[in-house]
């Protein structure tokens, strides 16, 4: 009798299990990119029930997504139908002197990023560059692009800088500035000019100042040299070398040269070249040597010359053997012969008798006066002086 009693009650619970099955809806619709809200989930959903759904964050359907479990067929039927899309983002602001691009995303929707850049000359000051879409807005400020420009050049003393805009302006683009060096004994290190690049940079370095200095150039063969400082020590001003030669080689130029405020030398490195004898002193017109002439002189050696009666020596008198040949310049300058026969066509004669000879020597002056009561006539003046053998004569009429 007990076993009957359960058998029973077995079979009214399976009845009314399947009873409840054939009156349910299985499983849910599909709308992706939500969940069901909270309101109308169930276990198990009966015929004539309803089911909402919620997007997802940063999606939106508009009217809220309903399905019902329909009471005839035993299905799930649209009661407002749609899908969850992404929620569109307000277009984003430009910037001044530059533009954006999405770097993350196809179009302005939730979770959209972009990226801004800076026209060609102009510098972003911002720091963050990128805004991304949320739900009500975008992240972070438009971002500022400003002109390009050149950082100003350190203050160093001694340099002097022009160029410079007022009140601290900025440099920009395809400004100059230049550069020198304001104490005595000091060279600018680098370019005196500098421009602003487009790209907000210098196209050379900042140039400085430092002392002043001289470069020894090439020595020529066999030449020797002294006071060079150490190595890699630079050569100030004031510093002097000294230069010899070689055994049998005599020097061409400064024995000593000084380095110049200007930072150049007192004068070109010098050369040595043999040491060459002389042949027999070259003649002098109107001179002599006053020793015989020899056909062989050393190095240094001197002839010592002298110019004939009534002639004058300009230069000398000596000549000097130097590496081969003869050094010194001078001439016997030629008197002045008054021909008293010459005077007596000119209608002249010597006006004080002391003049009265055969000879003048050079740069003598000479008077004369007219004879006979005559009168001077011509551009020739009355007092004439002798000059390397000539003299001209006045004429009376």
């Amino acid at each position: 009798m007990h076993s009957s009693f359960i058998f029973l009650l077995l079979q009214l619970w399976m009845s009314v299990k399947v009873s409840s099955s054939q009156n349910a809806c299985s499983g849910l619709p599909n709308v992706p990119n939500s969940q069901v809200s909270e309101n109308t989930k169930k276990a198990e959903y009966q015929k004539g029930d309803v089911v909402r759904f919620t997007c997802d964050t940063g999606y939106i359907s508009g009217p809220t997504i309903t399905y019902m479990c329909s009471p005839q067929s035993g299905g799930w039927v649209a009661v407002r139908g749609g899908s969850c899309y992404l929620k569109p983002c307000e277009l984003p602001d430009d910037t001044d002197n530059g533009y954006y691009q999405i770097i993350k995303g196809e179009d302005f929707v939730f979770g959209t990023t972009i990226q801004y850049f800076c026209n060609e000359g102009y510098q972003m000051v911002s720091r963050e560059d990128t805004r991304t879409c949320l739900l009500d807005r975008w992240t972070n400020h438009v971002p500022i692009c400003e002109r390009m420009s050149c950082a100003p050049p350190a203050l160093v003393e001694g340099v002097r800088v022009q160029g410079l805009p007022e009140n601290d302006d900025p440099i920009i683009p395809g400004r100059f500035l230049t550069f020198s060096c304001e104490n005595p004994g000091q060279d600018l290190n680098g370019s005196s000019r500098l421009a602003c690049g487009e790209d907000g940079q210098w196209n050379k370095p900042f140039p400085s100042c430092e002392d002043t200095t001289c470069e020894v150039g090439p020595l020529q063969p066999r030449v020797g040299v002294t006071g060079l400082p150490a190595e890699n020590e630079k050569i100030k001003i004031g510093h002097k070398l000294q230069f010899h030669c070689d055994n049998h080689f005599i020097i061409q130029g400064s024995q000593e040269i000084e380095c110049l405020p200007t930072g150049k030398w007192s004068d070109a490195f010098p050369t040595c070249t043999a040491n060459q004898d002389c042949g027999e002193p070259p003649f002098l017109t109107n001179g002599d040597t006053t020793e015989t002439s020899r056909t062989h002189y050393k190095r240094n050696e001197r002839v010592h010359y002298t110019c004939k009666a009534y002639h004058i020596m300009e230069g000398g008198p000596y000549r000097t053997c130097i590496n081969g040949k003869w050094s010194g310049e001078m001439k016997c300058l030629k008197p002045c012969t008054v021909d008293k026969e010459a005077m007596r066509s000119h209608n002249i004669r010597f006006r004080y008798t002391w003049d009265d000879k055969l000879y003048s020597v050079h740069l003598q002056w000479i008077e004369f006066t007219c004879t006979g009561g005559r009168n001077h006539v011509g551009t020739i003046e009355m007092r004439q002086r002798c000059v390397d053998g000539v003299m001209l004569l006045p004429t009376c009429q």
